[in-house]
């Protein structure tokens, strides 16, 4: 996997903040409720390996992080 800098408007929901997973560092391929503020109205669920624009680091994570390999 390569590693790559995150955007600071973008990311995968893993590695968001937003991402409702009692763990640290969620796995990719785990499924949780959304709670970004503007979002959180249509009560998503989302897995770690979406992604948006709302995106804001999960505390305690690096900027530079294994981007998840995503099938075609």
């Amino acid at each position: 996997m390569a590693k790559t800098k995150l955007d600071k408007n973008w990311g995968h929901c893993s590695h968001c903040k937003y991402f409702d997973s009692p763990a640290q560092a969620p796995l990719q391929g785990e499924e949780a409720a959304c709670l970004q503020p503007t979002l959180s109205k249509f009560a998503l669920r989302v897995f770690g390996t979406c992604g948006c624009n709302a995106f804001e680091l999960r505390p305690g994570l690096s900027k530079t992080v294994e981007q998840p390999v995503l099938r075609a």
